[in-house]
């Protein structure tokens, strides 16, 4: 088995240029792929999970990875068709249940009984660095999910994900991830580690330029560029 490099659920399968016509993609639930040369053009999920290491089968569940990121569940006896010159990637569960997660509106399946963060991100094929998974909640306001935090699949409902940009913040030299539209002046202090009683002061980060920030006044962060970019903030 060779180590393919870590890739994200919305990669691609990649057109290959040697003497194998067929290569599949395994990983388990962390996303780290590694690639095995295949000679059949056919062959069942059984078959795909002996020759890729994942013994014995039936204590596996066995996803494809489709082109428009879906997964799709294979089942041991069902017949799975590879592509030529292709690396079709797939993913593996030590589990014998599949559960149900919905991110932004679109279902998935999964088939561990655990979701974090970072994978819910890879799953709804968006950039990691600046966007945030929030769990909803019924009873009250969404939960901002942190890449490494843990969302439990309940298999007898749905849990509901939205991931959506966060704003990327620099306090004191210092870059840090924001969930919400909105930054008020002590929040500022608070995630730069000072008391607000100190003050805030807002830096052009172009020009120089600082001014004061008043108590309790509030930042509307929506122009991500302008404020992720060229505008910080620091104690005074």
């Amino acid at each position: 088995m060779e180590t393919h490099s870590q890739k994200s659920v919305s990669d691609s399968p990649r057109v290959l240029h040697d003497e194998y016509l067929y290569r599949v993609a395994v990983a388990k639930a962390n996303f780290d792929f590694h690639t095995s040369k295949i000679d059949e053009p056919k062959l069942t999920g059984r078959h795909l999970l002996e020759k890729t290491g994942f013994t014995p089968a039936e204590d596996h569940l066995l996803f494809q990875v489709l082109d428009n990121g879906a997964l799709e569940e294979r089942r041991l006896d069902e017949t799975i068709e590879l592509r030529e010159k292709r690396e079709e990637p797939f993913i593996v569960f030590s589990s014998d249940r599949s559960f149900r997660v919905e991110i932004n509106e679109r279902r998935f399946e999964w088939g561990a009984g655990e979701l974090s963060g970072l994978i819910a991100k890879q799953i709804a094929r968006v950039d990691p660095t600046c966007t945030g998974v929030w769990l909803q909640q019924a009873n009250g306001p969404d939960r901002f999910i942190e890449d490494a935090d843990v969302v439990k699949l309940d298999t007898s409902g749905v849990e509901k994900l939205r991931v959506a940009p966060v704003f990327v913040l620099w306090i004191e030299d210092r870059k840090y991830r924001w969930p919400d539209q909105s930054i008020a002046t002590a929040q500022i202090a608070k995630l730069g580690g000072w008391d607000p009683s100190l003050g805030v002061q807002e830096i052009d980060m172009a020009t120089g330029k600082a001014r004061t920030l008043k108590p309790g006044e509030v930042i509307d962060l929506k122009d991500l560029k302008t404020f992720a970019k060229r505008i910080g903030w620091r104690r005074g």
